[in-house]
């Protein structure tokens, strides 16, 4: 019986002491609170609140100029690497006959576009027909070492959801040759357009509608 009474007894003093440390743990939680609150939530909701309200001080909302969005969201020097990187295993795999190694150089989604003397060529699957039949008629050649110029790279949500670039660069070509038997390839200056998703450079277009020149975003 005693036993019984003693193992009760210690049971209701453990519920206290555990009851009791609660209680202190919330009371350090409320002051623990009210001592870290800032006014920085409560100027965020008084701008959200209150607008336009002309007696509210705005002056810790940073407003960045359009002009600075460039510089400060892009590494130039490391998105012009990366881009020039993809130009030239494009190039590479090009030379090569490779298409798979090709492939993984361009944004194969809605949007690729292939220029050629006679057009535009739309869509992976036309784009891809397209490449096959002018290997099949000619064979190419090209320096993977080919210099892109003239950058120009956006930031995503300016234009698209993400960040994209122009450049020119040397590119293929195939002109008919009504006189000789066999096609001729040739090489010109290409205006190629680049998407930067996933966190990884792509060709999108050579010669295609989305290039751009824009000043605000040429790569200094």
């Amino acid at each position: 019986m005693c036993s019984k009474k003693s193992f009760e007894t210690g049971m209701i003093l453990l519920l206290m002491i555990v009851v009791s440390v609660c209680l202190l743990s919330c009371g350090d939680v409320d002051l623990d609170i009210d001592e870290k609150q800032t006014e920085e939530p409560l100027k965020f909701i008084e701008f959200v609140l209150f607008p336009t309200a002309p007696y509210i001080d705005k002056s810790y909302v940073e407003k960045v100029p359009e002009e600075e969005v460039v510089v400060r969201d892009l590494d130039f020097e490391v998105e012009k690497a990366a881009i020039q990187e993809v130009y030239r295993a494009f190039i590479k795999a090009y030379v090569e006959e490779d298409m798979t190694a090709l492939q993984n150089t361009l944004d194969i989604t809605a949007g690729i576009e292939y220029g050629s003397t006679t057009g535009i060529v739309y869509g992976w699957h036309n784009v891809r027909t397209y490449i096959q039949t002018n290997w099949s008629i000619s064979d190419c050649k090209g320096d993977p070492n080919w210099e892109l110029t003239d950058f120009y790279i956006r930031p995503q949500h300016v234009r698209v959801p993400w960040t994209e670039a122009s450049a020119r660069g040397q590119m293929f070509y195939y002109l008919p040759d009504r006189v000789l038997v066999e096609d001729s390839c040739y090489n010109a200056i290409g205006r190629f357009y680049f998407t930067k998703k996933s966190g990884k450079w792509r060709i999108q277009q050579i010669d295609g509608s989305q290039y751009f020149a824009d000043d605000e975003y040429k790569v200094p």
